[in-house]
């Protein structure tokens, strides 16, 4: 089975460390035997999300109502087999762009008039950039355990990167070997993963 892959970034700027990231990653998936697309938080647009967990939201179209936006996500997410987040740290915490799109996502699939399972038993792999010296690591744990609590199996290898200097070469490829392992093994681990549990097959 040729597993389905999303590559997101968790930021709508497009020159941002974690977009080139994102970049660098969907160029060592694109070289595999897997269905690789790629989207961004830019083309999708939310309000913020302020709603209590289990409470039904008012119909599509009333005001605040579930977002077209956060629909087509919960979608396209539950077509997928894995799914490669770039989330840049904010204050040694999720970005919170990323976390505002996985609220609505978690959300929309509650609303939705057909079963839709964006999270359950999907792969996913995290990376992560901030200027601080650990890449932004601290903030994958609390996104972790709130992808897992939504039926998501995270793999356990994880990249970090430090953008303060020059961590890319000009060709976009990272330039320390540390990261570049690092990255290896995320996108090695996420397609054997992808492939041995694929939900598509």
């Amino acid at each position: 089975m040729i597993p389905r892959l999303l590559v997101l970034p968790g930021t709508a700027i497009a020159d941002s460390g974690a977009a080139r990231l994102a970049g660098e990653a969907t160029r060592l998936l694109a070289v595999t035997d897997v269905a690789l697309t790629a989207a961004s938080l830019a083309d999708y647009p939310l309000p913020l999300f302020d709603a209590e967990p289990g409470v039904a939201l008012p119909p599509a179209g009333r005001s605040p109502g579930l977002p077209e936006n956060a629909r087509l996500l919960a979608q396209r997410l539950a077509l997928q087999d894995g799914l490669l987040i770039v989330a840049p740290a904010v204050h040694d915490g999720v970005a919170p762009l990323l976390a505002n799109a996985v609220a609505w996502i978690a959300a929309a699939a509650r609303e939705q008039p057909q079963p839709v399972h964006p999270f359950h038993r999907l792969v996913v792999g995290l990376a992560s950039t901030s200027h601080a010296p650990d890449g932004g690591r601290a903030a994958l744990a609390p996104l972790r355990a709130v992808l897992q609590a939504l039926g998501a199996e995270v793999v356990t290898p994880q990249c970090a990167v430090c953008v303060a200097g020059a961590p890319f070469e000009a060709s976009g490829r990272l330039a320390d070997e540390t990261y570049r392992r690092h990255l290896d093994d995320l996108a090695e681990t996420l397609l054997d993963h992808a492939r041995a549990l694929g939900r598509q097959s």
